[in-house]
């Protein structure tokens, strides 16, 4: 598992509330900030990876990829701000990134 590289991303749900989403794990983390719902996010991922462990289930669930409506909701939210960057010059409310497991800890890959 030293080599995987897990493909998330952040997005805001309404006017309070973000949700992030790990489409190599389909887990979810939300917070009343971007900064909030990746700390969750996170800290799912290691509590997710931590039991997988534990369990000896690492070929099994590691990854797990997210099913097709997941794929398709990430890429209508990436479609969406890249039209709104272009045309609003508005860069906020989507955030797509990496998380690699080093150890006990997540970090930005």
């Amino acid at each position: 598992m030293p080599d995987t590289t897990f493909r998330c991303y952040v997005y805001k749900k309404s006017e309070d509330r973000y949700l992030a989403d790990c489409l190599d794990l389909t887990l979810m983390g939300e917070g009343a900030t971007m900064d909030e719902a990746i700390a969750d996010l996170r800290e799912v991922i290691l509590g997710y990876l931590e039991a997988v462990k534990a369990k000896g289930w690492e070929k099994d669930l590691v990854p797990r990829r997210a099913p097709l409506y997941r794929w398709i909701r990430f890429y209508k939210h990436l479609v969406r701000h890249i039209l709104k960057a272009i045309f609003t010059q508005h860069f906020d409310g989507f955030l797509a990134y990496e998380e690699r497991p080093e150890g006990d800890r997540l970090v930005y890959a």
